[in-house]
């Protein structure tokens, strides 16, 4: 977690998402990888949450160079959702998939190596970004349906969306600041 992300409760949820490992040591009871106080053995696999496992991925045991644990693609970044998101972007529940998509997936693109996640999260983006703003600046009510496919980061576009042509239709009818008429007076010359 970056510093400027200690007290930000969103990223805090994103870094709890479990993400799948197998681990390339063993581990003792006292470890307690698997929670239930048992030894963890050598190519077990785990889902630990992903702010544990990334600095256990990064560590490397000096007798043979090898990492603690090897990271997997969560099923949230599997095969079936990316195939999902290739044909119709606009279509999927990222909220079901995943509820931080995005804000979990940057984090998960620098850790993960995978060249292909990077490019289609932003693709997503794109896709979905369009139909947000559609949906909050031309007044139509967005149905609940279409609200809860949405993952965090898009809910608050959202939110954010509907408040900007809240703003703008106040400033147009000048309901929130009305103009008043000012007297001006002539100063005498000196």
């Amino acid at each position: 977690m970056e510093n400027d992300e200690y007290y930000d409760i969103d990223s805090i949820l994103a870094e709890n998402i479990k993400i799948p490992c197998t681990l390339n040591h063993d581990f003792g009871p006292n470890v307690n990888l698997s929670g239930l106080g048992t030894e963890s053995k050598k190519a077990s696999h785990l889902e630990l949450p992903f702010w544990m496992a990334k600095p256990m991925a990064q560590l490397t045991l000096p007798s043979t160079g090898e990492n603690l644990i090897a990271l997997a693609i969560p099923r949230s970044y599997g095969r079936r959702i990316r195939n999902n998101l290739n044909a119709s972007p606009t279509h999927v529940d990222l909220h079901s998939a995943c509820p931080y998509f995005y804000l979990f997936g940057t984090k998960l693109v620098d850790t993960v190596l995978d060249d292909t996640l990077g490019p289609l999260m932003q693709k997503t983006y794109k896709a979905r970004l369009r139909e947000i703003m559609d949906h909050s600046q031309t007044g139509a009510v967005a149905g609940q349906e279409f609200i809860q496919k949405l993952d965090e980061t898009e809910k608050e576009l959202y939110k954010l969306g509907l408040d900007s042509a809240n703003q703008l239709r106040q400033w147009e009818t000048r309901s929130s600041n009305p103009l008043r008429q000012v007297d001006i007076h002539i100063r005498p010359s000196t």
